[in-house]
């Protein structure tokens, strides 16, 4: 709605959404950077969201839903929070509050006569300067209230959230590192999805019982089953990556193929150590550009791939068909991410990277910006059916779009730029909050920063656009043009082992035949042709929408937090 932001106001004949829940009021609130989900507030409170499975699903409220009661999605819950409070722990309990007293839905949680077991809860990684904490939530009883819980990472550690729960064993009378729903096991007991008798006294598996598993039984029992292992390795594998390459001495201790469910044996920890400041900002970004590479699961390898080892995987499977790619960290679909610095005393990061991560430049702003970003991070000139240049999101989708000409070559060059830009955005960012403790009240230091990291934003999304037509430039035509000289220009070449493989044809070709090779597979082979068994990497993981990258203006209110625990950073 318009009186929120204005960016939130209707455009193009758009009416304006009607509330469906109603919460009191308070005198003053925090303003935050808002990408759908909340993102980091003034005071530098920082979130992470990522959808989950659960065994309850909810549906919200609205005109159109007879069947919802719910009103309170998690979209809502992280903004609310973003709002009202300065602590990780503070925005747990408040989130948890709304939720049971509203209730909670997911936005994916299908319809009534087809529930969504698989998209039907949420997790959050929230931080501030100086605690880390996990909020898992889901629909309580009968498509009502929530149930919750939120546990506090230890310090020096990394936390790992892909797509489901990760709170596991909860002490119920640890207040200081679990906070939880009223009532948290009663669900679970009535419907013996966890007994008592299976933890010690006073603990709780929360994963274990609210976590989902497919039952491989019913008229597909095989699409049952793969939908299980497709749950199991989409989460898991990457959560051993994550901790492989930020803690690598923990993630050498654990199995990549153990996957991750409810009741998966000596399940992966929640979090490992790290050593002390050996995880940087930087190394995040790069994380969330992975695709596996350099282990058994690698998708720039292998004929999947194509000659030139691109990750990619796009089109989608026909419906009926069974399969599945690996689950990389770094999607094609992906419209936006970001890693997110909580920092005292006025100085926290969102380092926000448009389109997949691995075609991207991370571009800071400032947690206490008093101001929206520049017009091309939420001009409406622009979206995904209308291709602008005044829209920021377009130069880094192009980029990402040409990169699949040949992936290694192009590739290779993005990754060159972003980590130039990447770097001179670091200084910058130092540059300009030295440049804000000269001034001589917080008003003005905001306002410093907010000018700096909106001048070096709209530098660099220009410097970008320059660099997709100089990529258009060299690796046009299927060459690499260099300069206009009679050496200035190479073939791209396709790698022998394409070339030799069988089902590519190349060289078996003869005047009489084989002309098109001999694939390995014909390519009708029969396949189920049951309604559920559609694409199930699909019905897993649909990508965002592009959002604009609006500021929620509160009172502002100075909180300075000067003492400086170490770094956290957060990454979606």
């Amino acid at each position: 709605v318009a009186e929120r932001a204005p960016d939130y106001a209707p455009v193009d004949g758009q009416q304006e959404s009607a509330a469906i829940g109603y919460i009191p009021q308070v005198n003053e609130t925090y303003a935050y950077w808002d990408m759908d989900y909340g993102v980091q507030n003034e005071v530098g409170l920082s979130i992470g969201e990522s959808t989950c499975t659960a065994r309850t699903v909810g549906w919200p409220a609205t005109a159109d839903r007879t069947y919802g009661y719910n009103r309170a999605g998690i979209e809502d819950l992280s903004k609310i929070a973003l709002e009202r409070c300065a602590t990780a722990r503070c925005a747990v309990q408040l989130m948890g509050d709304v939720a049971v007293e509203q209730g909670f839905y997911s936005a994916d949680s299908g319809e009534p006569s087809n529930p969504d077991f698989s998209d039907s809860a949420e997790a959050l990684v929230i931080a501030d300067t100086e605690e880390l904490w996990i909020f898992n939530v889901l629909t309580g009883a009968n498509n009502a209230s929530a149930i919750w819980a939120a546990q506090r990472v230890p310090a020096g550690h990394v936390v790992a959230v892909g797509n489901a729960f990760s709170i596991r064993k909860m002490n119920l009378s640890d207040s200081e590192n679990f906070l939880y729903s009223p009532g948290v096991t009663t669900l679970a007991e009535a419907q013996k999805w966890w007994s008592p008798l299976e933890d010690l006294p006073g603990f709780f598996d929360f994963f274990g019982a609210y976590g989902y598993t497919p039952e491989a039984t019913g008229a597909d029992p095989a699409a049952a089953e793969m939908l299980k292992e497709t749950l199991a390795f989409y989460s898991g594998r990457r959560m051993w990556r994550v901790f492989s390459l930020l803690s690598p001495a923990e993630g050498a201790k654990l199995d990549p193929n153990k996957g991750n469910l409810p009741h998966t044996v000596d399940p992966y920890p929640g979090s490992v150590p790290a050593p002390k400041a050996s995880v940087t900002a930087q190394m995040v970004m790069e994380v969330l550009r992975d695709h596996y590479e350099g282990t058994p699961y690698d998708l720039t390898v292998s004929m999947a791939a194509g000659p030139f080892g691109t990750p990619n995987r796009g089109p989608v499977s026909p419906r009926g068909s069974r399969g599945l790619w690996e689950r990389a960290i770094s999607l094609h679909r992906s419209s936006w991410s970001y890693v997110l610095e909580a920092k005292p005393a006025g100085r926290s990061v969102t380092w926000l990277g448009y389109d997949s991560p691995h075609g991207t430049a991370y571009l800071p702003f400032f947690g206490a910006a008093t101001e929206a970003a520049p017009e091309a991070f939420h001009s409406h000139e622009g979206y995904m059916s209308k291709y602008s240049t005044k829209v920021a999101w377009w130069a880094f989708n192009i980029v990402n779009q040409h990169a699949d000409i040949n992936f290694q070559l192009i590739n290779a060059d993005v990754r060159a730029k972003s980590k130039e830009i990447e770097t001179q955005g670091q200084k910058f960012v130092e540059a300009c909050s030295k440049m804000a403790d000269k001034a001589t009240d917080e008003v003005m230091a905001n306002e410093v920063l907010t000018a700096c990291s909106n001048t070096f934003a709209e530098k660099k999304v220009a410097e970008w656009w320059e660099f997709a037509g100089s990529l258009f430039a060299k690796f046009g035509r299927y060459s690499i043009t260099f300069n206009e000289t009679a050496q200035g220009e190479l073939p791209m070449v396709y790698p022998v082992w394409w070339l030799n493989a069988p089902d590519v044809g190349y060289s078996m070709w003869t005047p009489n035949g084989p002309f098109h090779g001999r694939p390995v597979f014909a390519a009708g082979m029969p396949s189920s042709s049951s309604p559920g068994s559609a694409s199930l990497l699909v019905s897993l993981a649909c990508a965002s929408a592009v959002g604009a990258l609006g500021y929620r203006l509160g009172m502002q209110r100075g909180l300075q937090l000067g003492k400086d625990v170490g770094d956290v950073y957060v990454m979606a």
